[in-house]
């Protein structure tokens, strides 16, 4: 597995390991000492050719990759070569091993772009991103999406929505506002920041995603794109006030134009259809809205004692692992298609 120690890989990792399987992480550096059974590490190249990666799944036996690996923001240059490199790496590697281990790609709904509000985009929609992000995620399927038909790879893309959880990160939405409130609980007068919150996403449980994953690992006759979300646009706005609401914290919200999101600028709305997830993949979503900030909330509170005190220098899967021994609460595992 690529990209196992960021937002969406732990989960994926955890879920993979409760679930049985035996993990190995392809990384550029090696994690903290705290990683669970099961789980191995192949270190790679600080930047990995199609041959490294090809050498280190070879020698892993990989039945299954999943790519998980990738960056949201930044440099233009790092994104191509992170989202898009890598993942063309991935496949003619992938291609090389022997007994074809399946891909599963990681995608994104910016890929979309702009849709028409109250319309849900479905697998075969017409793809208009902009920006550097998805731009570079649409390539990547687009890759993904031509090794499959020309039969030099077995794999499927699973175009991930917003998700919501334990360990959101700073950078979204959600993730900030959660941080900012579990830093100043404790001040007289809090203030929360934020970009514009005008818009509807679509927004999924980071553990639902795990457990689609688990189902695309093992479902043979996977479609080879499956939107991954939970069916339904909810506005940003809504939901940090509950977030807000729920923390208890008696905060003000400032919403400053200045911090818009350059991922997410001009998306008014997006919402899925998850039909083929549902009925080709077997997978529907567990948890609502408000279990996923309630569990957000109760993450973030739990590591802001440890990052008051200097930099946590742990890899998000042992910040995770921590917190998720006292407080976690599986999903359900998901239905094995018959």
């Amino acid at each position: 597995m690529l990209g196992a120690t960021g937002y969406l890989g732990t989960h994926i990792t955890r879920a993979l390991a409760e679930d049985g399987a035996q993990v190995t992480i392809l990384s550029r550096r090696p994690p903290d000492a705290s990683l669970q059974k099961r789980i191995t590490v192949q270190l790679l190249p600080q930047r990995p050719s199609a041959a490294a990666l090809a050498a280190a799944l070879a020698d892993s036996e990989a039945q299954v990759v999943i790519n998980a690996a990738g960056v949201t923001q930044g440099d233009i240059r790092a994104m191509v070569q992170s989202n898009v490199r890598l993942a063309r790496y991935v496949l003619g590697a992938a291609a090389t091993v022997p007994g074809r281990p399946r891909v599963v790609h990681i995608g994104s709904a910016a890929e979309y772009g702009t849709q028409p509000e109250g319309s849900a985009v479905t697998e075969v929609t017409a793809c208009s991103p902009f920006g550097a992000y998805g731009r570079t995620k649409l390539a990547a399927t687009d890759a993904v999406l031509e090794a499959i038909d020309e039969g030099a790879i077995r794999g499927t893309v699973l175009r991930v929505f917003n998700p919501v959880g334990p360990m959101s990160p700073a950078g979204s939405v959600l993730g900030g506002v959660g941080a900012q409130l579990a830093h100043q609980r404790t001040l007289p007068n809090p203030q929360v920041e934020t970009g514009p919150l005008d818009a509807c996403r679509d927004f999924v449980d980071v553990r639902d995603v795990a457990s689609a994953v688990l189902l695309a690992v093992t479902h043979e006759a996977s479609p080879p794109v499956v939107n991954i979300a939970r069916g339904e646009a909810v506005g940003v706005r809504d939901l940090v006030r509950r977030l807000v609401e729920l923390s208890g914290v008696r905060a003000r919200l400032l919403e400053r134009p200045a911090l818009a999101s350059r991922r997410s600028q001009g998306l008014a709305w997006q919402e899925a259809a998850v039909e083929i997830a549902r009925g080709q993949l077997g997978w529907v979503p567990r948890y609502e809205l408000h279990e996923s900030l309630r569990d957000l909330w109760n993450a973030a509170t739990a590591m802001a004692p440890a990052r008051a005190g200097g930099p946590d220098r742990r890899s998000p899967l042992d910040q995770y692992a921590e917190w998720a021994a006292t407080a976690y609460r599986p999903s359900p595992s998901p239905q094995r298609p018959r």
